[in-house]
């Protein structure tokens, strides 16, 4: 009977998301990238010489989370022309985008602040550099896939170091004394460096934007990931959700301020990862 009433409230809370977004994304999946080069030459061409000299003798110092937000915009400008991609799932992304929004505004955020409160920066840098010397296997084989024989080897000698001096990896003794970089290489990136397209996008629940081929590159580096071998299941997820609070507590501020210069997050958030995705690929 109980799961029956949390089935039934899970239905209740999709059928919700799924209406705000369909009325909302109506109205928004034809607006164009956000900041192209049109739309900021007609900006400028509105304003003459005079509000410009009035504008700059009255402008005040810019806030912290503002000069973030200038700097997202900065980005922005080198990808003025964003790889195009099909979206044909546009309203099912937008109810997952919805969805992982809501998810990080009233959970993720108030955890992962409450926990960079409490918690010392270089406990929380330490676990981070435990997770990401975990995801050896995953940057390993996907080096070897790619035929990059050197970087493999370095990431074995990366592994080797930190796990044994460096302590089970909480220290990056590698990268910070024997100056050894890491290149995280995934199975998406693998595909994309055999000339498989992105196939079309898709915003995945929790996991946020992605395509066809880097979430088939995703169910291949599952079975890379040593976390997900951990019993039983509940311990895994809970291991993964401390490593997503952990991760997001260095970056609280960015999601918001990329929101905040956007005319339309989806959009650009899009364009974002498409771009990212991109110059991994050929990286």
């Amino acid at each position: 009977m109980v799961k029956k009433k949390y089935f039934a409230a899970l239905i209740v809370v999709f059928l919700v998301f799924f209406l705000n977004s369909y009325v909302f994304a109506q109205d928004r999946h034809r607006i164009a990238p956000v900041l192209s080069e049109d739309s900021i030459s007609a900006s400028y061409s509105q304003i003459d010489q005079k509000n410009i000299i009035y504008m700059a003798q009255n402008t005040q110092p810019l806030s912290e989370e503002e000069k973030l937000s200038e700097s997202l915009l900065e980005d922005f400008d080198d990808t003025l022309e964003p790889e195009s991609i099909a979206d044909p799932l546009y309203y099912f992304n937008y109810v997952m985008y919805s969805f992982n929004d809501f998810l990080y505004f009233a959970a993720i955020k108030p955890i992962a602040t409450g926990y960079k409160a409490i918690m010392p920066t270089p406990i929380r840098r330490g676990v981070n550099n435990f997770f990401h010397n975990l995801l050896f296997p995953v940057r390993f084989i996907n080096n070897l896939l790619q035929g990059e024989i050197k970087d493999a080897g370095t990431e074995f000698q990366i592994f080797l170091i930190n796990t044994t001096v460096g302590g089970l990896g909480f220290g990056q003794v590698a990268q910070n004394k024997l100056n050894l970089h890491t290149s995280n290489e995934d199975l998406g990136q693998t595909l994309g460096s055999y000339s498989i397209g992105n196939g079309f996008y898709l915003v995945l629940p929790i996991l946020g934007p992605s395509t066809l081929r880097d979430t088939v590159g995703l169910v291949g580096d599952y079975f890379l990931t040593p976390v997900n071998y951990v019993e039983p299941w509940e311990l895994s997820t809970g291991i993964k959700a401390y490593d997503t609070i952990n991760a997001t507590s260095f970056r609280i501020g960015d999601y918001e301020a990329l929101k905040k210069a956007a005319l339309d997050p989806y959009i650009a958030i899009r364009n974002a990862y498409i771009q990212q995705r991109s110059e991994k690929v050929k990286e």
